[in-house]
C-alpha cells in the first residue's frame, strides 16, 4: 500500500497530468517545473535526491449548501 506524503511536500497547482514539485520529503528545493510528478502509480517521478517514487491524484468533493 502506498502511503499519502502530501502534507510533507510542497507543490504547485497542476496542469492536467502534470504536477510541479517544489520540496521533497527529503529537503530537497526544487524550482517550479524541474520536477514533475505524473499522475497515477504508473507515472510516478523520482527524487534525484532521496530516490523516492511519488505520483498524484486529483480528488473532487462536490458539497450541498446548507442554509
Amino acid at each position: 500500500m502506498d502511503k499519502d506524503i502530501t502534507n510533507k511536500v510542497k507543490f504547485e497547482l497542476n496542469d492536467d497530468e502534470c504536477l510541479p514539485l517544489i520540496e521533497c520529503v527529503c529537503g530537497k528545493i526544487f524550482t517550479a517545473w524541474d520536477f514533475i510528478l505524473g499522475m497515477g502509480r504508473d507515472s510516478a517521478g523520482v527524487c534525484s535526491a532521496c530516490g523516492r517514487k511519488m505520483y498524484f491524484t486529483v480528488e473532487i468533493k462536490i458539497f450541498e449548501k446548507i442554509e
